[in-house]
């Protein structure tokens, strides 16, 4: 099965590279980056919301539903503390 998956993955990034090179010939410039959007999550939104300053990939945010969230909580193995 992994073969297969593999396989399939493979076949889409060809045919996406051609694509991409057609689109290149007819002087149309395709960014991969542009798919992939870098904007505000919902998760940021809330995290603002409840006063958590700290980025997502900080382990200060951390807090409340978002600690429950990842499996921490109080007493629950997350041993940091914000000075």
């Amino acid at each position: 099965m992994p073969e297969l998956i593999q396989t399939l993955k493979s076949m889409h990034e060809k045919e996406h590279n051609q694509r991409k090179f057609a689109a290149s010939l007819k002087g149309i410039q395709i960014d991969d980056e542009a798919e992939e959007k870098k904007g505000t999550t919902f998760e940021d939104i809330k995290r603002k919301a409840l006063g958590i300053t700290a980025s997502g990939d900080d382990v200060v945010s951390l807090q409340g539903s978002f600690a429950q969230d990842a499996g921490f909580g109080i007493g629950m193995g997350l041993g940091y503390s914000k000075e």
